[in-house]
């Protein structure tokens, strides 16, 4: 029996607990099938409701896609990090709390990270959705890196040391097969990425 309907995006008792769940059975599925592999029936089984439901919050498999992207992807996190990150006393403190929570961030969803790297040919409206969240997040740490320029404590284009800053904790965690051979504690990884990034490796 299908559940009574309710004009699409209106609030119900339980509709952010039925949202969520409806997330969750689609991250699951999309981060070991992919986009085509996730169909919307295996998504509403999972997450215990009907397929009638599942519309009324989401529209279609591709809006459903995309809001589970942005939901476990958002970049939200970033400007909050940030916002903390401001406090610390030095340059060096800074970087080190700011890489310490992106190393955190990209453990907690390398599996979307995976499987959207995977799509990026196959799926090109996928990809694109799923890179919104870390593109954003560059913006906001490009702004943080123009701050420091400012105030004299780094040198350089903020663009790209946000890119460089980015890609050194991207590869930490999403192509860690290359650091298996010796194994580090991440605080140590850090720690040394932070010290190449702020006084380079060029003998002096």
């Amino acid at each position: 029996m299908l559940e009574p309907q309710l004009p699409f995006g209106d609030a119900a008792p339980g509709a952010e607990d039925t949202r969520g769940r409806i997330l969750a059975a689609t991250r699951e599925l999309y981060a070991t099938k992919g986009t085509r592999g996730t169909t919307t029936r295996e998504v509403a089984i999972r997450a215990g409701v009907n397929e009638a439901t599942l519309f009324r919050h989401f529209g279609t498999k591709v809006q459903l896609i995309s809001a589970m992207l942005d939901h476990y992807s958002g970049s939200s996190a970033v400007v909050d990090i940030l916002e903390h990150v401001r406090t610390l006393p030095t340059i060096e403190a800074r970087l080190n709390a700011l890489a310490l929570a992106s190393v955190d961030s990209l453990r907690r969803k390398q599996d979307l990270i995976k499987i959207s790297m995977a799509e990026q040919l196959t799926n090109p409206e996928g990809h694109s959705c799923a890179w919104r969240a870390p593109t954003a997040a560059r913006v906001e740490l490009t702004k943080f890196f123009a701050e420091s320029v400012a105030a004299g404590e780094l040198q350089g284009e903020p663009a790209w040391l946000s890119r460089v800053f980015m890609s050194m904790f991207f590869s930490l965690v999403v192509a860690r097969g290359i650091w298996e051979d010796e194994p580090v504690a991440p605080e140590r990884a850090v720690s040394t990425m932070v010290d190449i990034f702020l006084n380079g490796a060029r003998a002096r």
